[in-house]
């Protein structure tokens, strides 16, 4: 189990002093996709979500050539949810991020994806009431719990840690209410229709700054960083196994020119936010800064160098909780479905295999 300089949860105690931050980053707030490129070598079709907080690194990464300096031309296309979870399969990429839900679902036979890499970690929470009756998750037994969609993956993941640290299982024991993240916003705390939510990261940073009016209940990533020493993460890095088999230097292109992007954000993080935080959803300067904190104290990202085997063995872990509680259809086998960043470095021959 490794140790970090950063805490998530000194970031929920220090975050509140922030100011307000997005509405749904993941669920997509921009009206028009937009693509992006650098100059590199091969070209490489590439998809986010519209809002995502990913595409600060990806445009500033862009902007500074790191994918460029690794010998390939990523395409960056922004577009909405719907389209994203079909980009690698009815879409025709060969590489991109794939959330668990969709990741399993797929490695049926039909398809045969790979993560290579950690892109946004896990920070999204169940938010209620700053002066709710609701103080502990099993407080959440009967009460009406408003979620963006039981087959997203945040709520999926929300399900799955809820009944593996507490067991029970959010839908079954909820009255739930879909809608979209900021609509769930105003019915808790305009029209209080609902008694709790669960958030994407956009609503979950703005509560998180706003300690006068929600505090958050359950935190998706925290039990599970106590537990297995990691964060759950959002939508690891994928490509195919054709792919990666026929071109694996282009594959760990994608992984280290990230991890430049990486670096880079945390090393400018001010100016990334000023100039693409809009793109991610992020209108004001309230909402700028609260994100500048979170990125600062290092709860966004994951290192690509620690995409090792302690870290994967806490993702598979997660997996094998979701298909025991029959939340996906089955664990796709490890050792087919994902590689680490040594062993993708020695497949494209960049150094030997740690």
């Amino acid at each position: 189990m490794k140790s970090y300089d950063f805490s998530r949860r000194s970031f929920m105690k220090t975050a509140a002093t922030a100011g307000v931050a997005s509405s749904a980053l993941v669920s997509g707030c921009l009206s028009e996709s937009s693509a992006s490129s650098d100059e590199g070598g091969a070209s490489i079709d590439f998809d986010t979500i519209e809002g995502n907080l990913n595409i600060m690194l990806f445009r500033s990464g862009i902007e500074q050539g790191f994918w460029g300096d690794e010998g390939v031309s990523l395409n960056l296309q922004q577009v909405p949810f719907g389209r994203y979870t079909t980009s690698m399969t009815t879409g025709g990429n060969d590489v991109g991020i794939m959330g668990y839900p969709i990741f399993s679902q797929y490695n049926d036979g039909e398809y045969d994806f790979v993560h290579f890499g950690p892109c946004i970690t896990q920070i999204n929470s169940i938010l209620v009431p700053v002066d709710s009756d609701l103080e502990t998750v099993e407080d959440l037994r009967g009460a009406t719990l408003g979620h963006p969609g039981w087959q997203t993956a945040t709520a999926t993941l929300m399900r799955g840690l809820v009944a593996d640290q507490f067991g029970f299982d959010l839908r079954e024991e909820t009255e739930g209410v879909q809608s979209q993240p900021s609509t769930l916003w105003s019915l808790m705390l305009d029209q209080g229709d609902i008694d709790a939510m669960i958030q994407f990261t956009g609503q979950t940073v703005r509560g998180l700054a706003s300690p006068d009016e929600v505090r958050p209940l359950y935190n998706a990533w925290e039990g599970w960083e106590e537990q297995t020493g990691y964060p759950p993460l959002i939508t690891p890095f994928t490509t195919t196994r054709s792919f990666l088999e026929e071109n694996p230097e282009q594959v760990l292109a994608v992984a280290e020119g990230w991890a430049s992007a990486q670096e880079y954000f945390q090393s400018n993080t001010e100016s990334v936010v000023s100039e693409y935080g809009e793109l991610a959803g992020l209108s004001d300067q309230a909402n700028r800064d609260t994100i500048v904190e979170l990125a600062q104290n290092g709860a966004m990202t994951h290192p690509v160098d620690e995409y090792d085997a302690e870290l994967i063995d806490s993702q598979w872990q997660l997996l094998e909780v979701l298909s025991d509680l029959e939340l996906i259809p089955a664990v796709p086998p490890r050792e087919d479905h994902v590689i680490s960043i040594s062993e993708l470095r020695s497949k494209a021959g960049s150094t030997p295999t740690e």
